[in-house]
C-alpha cells in the first residue's frame, strides 16, 4: 500500500493505493450518505495502514443511524452476505466472497461520544479512527491523542485502567498475546499484571472466541513466543491445560537436548504455517509425561503417541475445533513416530505410503521438524531426506488408490466366516502382499493367496 502524507495535530491526511479498500469503502459512504448516517473506520483499517500494511477488513463505527441499515442494502444491492447479528456487542457483520473474501463489521456507538466509545476499546492501538474524503484519499485521526504514539513505541496499553478493560471483555487478554505475535508488541507492565490477575475470567469465555485468536497465534512466524506468553500470563492452564505437565520434564533421552516443553515449541516453530501441523507438533509427545517407564538402564515412552493423541481430543472437544481438523491433527499425532532405517525394504515404503496417504505430505513436514530439533539434527534429518527421497521414487497415486481385489462378501464366501474385523485384516493382508510383490493385484491371485493362508486356520 502506497501513500503520502500531511501532518496536522493529531491529523494525518493520506492517499491510499488499494482499489479493493477504497471501492468497499467508497459502496459504504454512498448508502451512508443516502440514508443520513453518520459513521467513522474505527480500529484495524487505520492502524494497518499506518503500519503500511493492507486491511483485510473494516470496522465502521456508527455514530447516527441503524447499524444494521448499511450492511443490509450492501446485502441486498451488491450481493454481500445477509448481515449476521452479535447479540452481545450489537454489532452487525457483512461480506463478500471472492478472490478478496472482504469482511466489514458495523458497530454501534458506546457511550455518549466518540471519545467515551474509543475509551472502551481494547487497546489504544485500536483507538485510530478515519474517514473518507474522497476517491483514495483519507483522514486518520488520533481523536484520543494516544494511539499513534504506542504504535510508534511498539506497546500494547488499554485506553483506560486495564482491570476495566478485561472485565469488559476477557478475550482481550488473548487479543494482546495475538498483537505481540503478529506486530511485535510489547506488553505494559500495567497489562501484563491485570492479566494475571484476571486471567481465569477467559474461563466464560466462549470457546469458539479463544480457538479464533488462538489459531490466529498458532499461524505466525514463530508461534512459541505466544505460548510462552501464554504462559507467562497463567492463561495456558487455562486454555491448553494439556500441555502443562511438558513443562520442566526431562526426557532423559541422549536423543533430545531439551526439555519436552521447549522441545515441543521448537518443533512448531519448524513446521510451516498449517493449524493442523502446528497443534500436532504441540502435542506430538504430550503423553510422554503420563506413558514413561524406567528400568534399569533406561527410559521408555511406549504408547505415548496414543496418549498425545487422547490429551489432544479432549482439546478439541474442549475448543470445538472443526472435525477436519481435529482428524487430521489426531492421526498425525498417533503417526508421528516413523522410526525410518536404511534397512526398510522399497514393500515397507510402499506399506508406509499406501498407511498414510491420506496425511502423507503433512506427516513428513512433521517428520522434518521433529528431527531438525533432536540433540543431533544432522543424522536425523539425512534420515528424513532419504526417505522422502525413496517415497518420491514410488508410484504415490497408484500406491494410494491400490484396493484389494476382493470384497469382503467375496473373502466371506470363500473362506465360509462371518462378518466382522477378521475381514479388514485378510484385505489388509492381501494389499500387503500385492505391495511387497508376492502376488499380482488380481483376483485370481487373491483367491489363491487367501485360501493358502488362511483356509486352514
Amino acid at each position: 500500500m502506497m501513500m503520502k502524507s500531511v501532518k496536522s495535530q493529531n491529523s494525518l491526511i493520506v492517499n491510499i493505493d488499494d482499489s479493493v479498500f477504497d471501492n468497499y469503502t467508497g459502496l459504504v459512504y454512498d448508502i451512508a450518505q443516502n440514508y443520513g448516517i453518520e459513521l467513522l473506520i474505527v480500529g484495524g483499517a487505520p492502524r494497518e495502514i499506518l503500519l503500511s500494511r493492507k486491511p483485510k477488513d473494516i470496522d465502521f463505527l456508527i455514530i447516527r443511524g441503524d447499524a444494521n441499515l448499511i450492511p443490509m442494502q450492501l446485502h441486498k444491492e451488491h450481493g454481500f452476505f445477509y448481515p449476521v447479528l452479535f447479540e452481545r456487542f450489537g454489532t452487525y457483520r457483512t461480506g463478500i466472497k471472492n478472490k478478496h473474501d472482504f469482511e466489514m463489521e458495523f458497530i454501534p456507538i458506546r457511550g455518549h461520544t466518540i471519545e467515551e466509545d474509543l475509551l472502551l476499546r481494547d487497546f489504544t492501538i485500536n483507538t485510530l479512527t478515519m474517514r473518507r474524503l474522497s476517491p483514495y484519499k483519507y483522514e486518520i485521526m488520533d481523536i484520543l491523542g494516544s494511539g499513534v504514539n504506542a504504535l510508534e513505541q511498539k506497546v500494547l496499553k488499554t485506553p483506560i485502567e486495564p482491570e476495566k478493560t478485561i472485565k469488559d471483555d476477557p478475550l482481550r487478554i488473548m487479543r494482546a498475546v495475538r498483537f505481540y505475535c503478529t506486530h511485535n508488541m510489547n506488553l505494559d507492565p500495567l497489562l501484563i499484571n491485570a492479566s494475571r490477575k484476571l486471567s481465569i475470567l477467559l474461563g466464560e469465555v466462549a470457546m469458539e472466541r479463544i480457538r479464533d485468536e488462538l489459531f490466529i497465534i498458532l499461524l505466525t512466524n514463530a508461534p512459541s513466543r505466544g505460548l510462552l506468553l501464554m504462559k507467562e500470563l497463567n492463561i495456558l492452564k487455562i486454555i491448553i491445560p494439556e500441555i502443562l505437565p511438558m513443562v520442566g520434564f526431562d526426557q532423559r533421552s541422549p536423543y533430545h537436548k531439551d526439555e519436552l516443553f521447549t522441545h515441543s515449541l521448537l518443533v512448531m516453530d519448524n513446521t510451516p504455517p498449517r493449524i493442523e501441523t502446528r497443534l500436532a507438533a504441540l502435542f506430538h509427545d504430550a503423553g510422554k509425561p503420563t506413558s514413561m517407564q524406567q528400568t534399569a538402564d533406561k527410559v521408555t515412552y511406549y504408547g505415548h503417541q496414543d496418549k498425545s493423541a487422547e490429551l489432544f481430543r479432549t482439546f478439541a472437544h474442549r475448543l470445538k475445533l472443526p472435525n477436519h481438523i481435529a482428524e487430521t491433527t489426531e492421526l498425525l499425532i498417533k503417526r508421528h513416530m516413523i522410526n525410518y532405517t536404511s534397512e526398510w525394504k522399497d514393500s515397507t515404503v510402499k506399506k508406509f505410503i499406501k498407511h498414510n496417504h491420506d496425511i502423507l505430505d503433512q506427516l513428513l513436514v512433521l517428520y522434518r521438524a521433529d528431527a531438525s530439533s533432536l540433540a543431533d539434527p544432522v543424522k536425523a534429518l539425512s534420515m528424513v531426506d532419504e526417505l522422502t527421497h525413496r517415497i518420491n521414487q514410488q508410484k504415490i497415486e497408484e500406491i494410494a488408490k491400490l484396493e484389494s481385489p476382493l470384497n469382503g462378501d467375496e473373502i466371506q464366501s470363500l473362506l465360509n466366516i462371518p462378518p466382522g474385523p477378521k475381514i479388514g485384516e485378510i484385505k489388509k493382508a492381501i494389499v500387503d502382499a500385492i505391495l511387497e510383490g508376492l502376488i499380482e493385484p488380481t483376483k485370481s491371485a487373491a483367491e489363491q493367496f487367501v485360501r493358502q493362508t488362511y483356509a486352514s486356520h
